[in-house]
């Protein structure tokens, strides 16, 4: 009876030894997966942080050369309507000096 005790009891001693090795294998196979998984998971971040940043330099591009455009065209628009009101000062400036000489002159026809 103490022999058979004693098997038995080595036997669970074994089989508990058995169990504690499957858990420790599994538990690494865990940790392993899951650092997989946190590569993965980081990698994907890392690209999608990525893929926003191009995103937001592509739309800041596309608003700094509509806003460009816009001033562009503001300032030639300020500058045509500058030239057409010192064209029309030059042409008032020429008649008014011609006037003056023809009557200074007394000129009264070309």
């Amino acid at each position: 009876m103490l022999k058979e005790t004693m098997e038995e009891i080595l036997s669970a001693e074994k089989k508990a030894e058995e169990i504690v090795t499957a858990a420790n294998a599994e538990a690494k196979e865990i940790v392993a997966a899951a650092e997989r998984e946190r590569e993965a998971i980081l990698l994907a971040a890392k690209k999608e942080a990525v893929d926003l940043m191009r995103s937001l330099e592509s739309e800041t591009q596309a608003l700094a050369a509509s806003e460009s455009d816009a001033i562009i065209r503001a300032g030639t628009e300020e500058a045509d309507a500058a030239f057409a009101s010192a064209d029309k000062k030059v042409a008032n400036a020429a008649k008014n000096i011609a006037d003056e000489i023809f009557k200074k002159y007394g000129i009264t026809t070309l």
